[in-house]
């Protein structure tokens, strides 16, 4: 059974191992970037991301090596959670009682951090995917644009984001199993 990643590693502990470790990514980046990755390659090596995370790896720093274990334990929980056939996959971004503003803020980091992933996975041309994933990074992109979302009525501007934040979720469902069918797909004739 899978552990949802909400209750293995929360947006605040995530942040905090980053800081420990002058991470400069954000705990959604990190993720984002995960996601991404893993949505070209299900396989990806950890160590390309982390070679990301910590753009100045250094070997020795044992706090980088304690916290790149940890992270390699989240990346494989992340890997199975994208595999799970119940959807328990979610965002990591801050929980429902941080301020609207900020919620935002660290959506707009996930999704760039997604197609930062992307990038990485070695997906440059966006016009080659299947048409609802080419539809999807579309999205994407635009979300992640800063500056395309104002928060005026508070009560509109948060459903609007529970919204966004579910759309980005179910988006990288689909976009994974358009680019990695699952084997364990069932085929009807």
């Amino acid at each position: 059974m899978v552990v949802p990643v909400q209750e293995s590693v929360t947006y605040l502990r995530m942040e905090s191992l980053l800081r420990r470790a002058d991470c400069q990514y954000s705990a959604a980046e990190i993720q984002g970037v995960a996601c991404g990755l893993l949505v070209v390659d299900l396989n990806a090596d950890a160590e390309k991301w982390l070679g990301q995370i910590f753009q100045e790896y250094d070997p020795q720093n044992v706090l980088q090596q304690d916290i790149s274990h940890e992270l390699k334990q989240y990346i494989q929980n992340l890997r199975l959670q994208m595999q799970d056939s119940n959807l328990e996959f979610s965002l990591l971004l801050p929980e429902d009682d941080e301020a609207l503003e900020d919620r935002v803020d660290a959506m707009q980091e996930w999704t760039q951090g997604f197609l930062l992933g992307i990038a990485l996975a070695g997906l440059q041309d966006f016009s080659a995917l299947p048409e609802d994933s080419k539809e999807l990074v579309d999205d994407f992109i635009e979300i992640s644009k800063v500056g395309n979302f104002t928060v005026d009525d508070l009560e509109e501007s948060e459903e609007a984001y529970i919204h966004i934040v579910e759309y980005l979720r179910m988006g990288v469902l689909l976009i994974a199993e358009e680019l990695q069918p699952s084997t364990s797909s069932a085929t009807i004739h």
